[in-house]
């Protein structure tokens, strides 16, 4: 009994160290067309995730802008719309007005882009309540228009 203990121990660890992990499937359990099939699906998998990625970061530099009214960032007959608007009063409230991008300066709409049809005249703000007006290509109409 001494002698048949030990013999057991040492058949049941073969046993259970010879066995595949619990959750991992031996190489051989699958046809090699399958797993070839299951490579290719996850490379295309991952080159969607990388090119969902790179829109994401392309949309994320549309929104934070191009440009900043300090720095500047346009090229010539273009504007920075980085405006804000500050009312002064018991406390200072500042609102920001502007997507930080490059607009077209214009003088109608036959000036603009496709991307930005709408030449309009939009004050500028910096920070005081005061503004200017500046004329420039934006993609929305205004309330004005029918």
């Amino acid at each position: 009994m001494k002698r048949v203990l030990p013999l057991i121990c040492v058949l049941v660890c073969m046993i259970v160290c010879g066995c595949p992990r619990q959750g991992e499937v031996p190489e051989s359990a699958y046809d090699p067309e399958l797993v070839e099939a299951a490579k290719e699906a996850a490379e295309a998998e991952k080159a969607a995730r990388e090119d969902e990625a790179q829109r994401q970061e392309e949309y994320a530099k549309e929104v934070k802008g191009e440009c900043d009214r300090e720095t500047g960032g346009c090229e010539k007959g273009y504007i920075c719309w980085d405006s804000w608007f500050c009312k002064h009063g018991f406390e200072d409230q500042c609102t920001a007005a502007g997507d930080k991008m490059c607009h077209k300066k214009c003088s109608d709409n036959s000036d603009c882009p496709e991307k930005m049809p709408f030449c309009r005249e939009i004050p500028i703000f910096s920070g005081s309540d005061h503004g200017v007006l500046e004329k420039f290509c934006v993609s929305t109409k205004s309330k004005l228009d029918k």
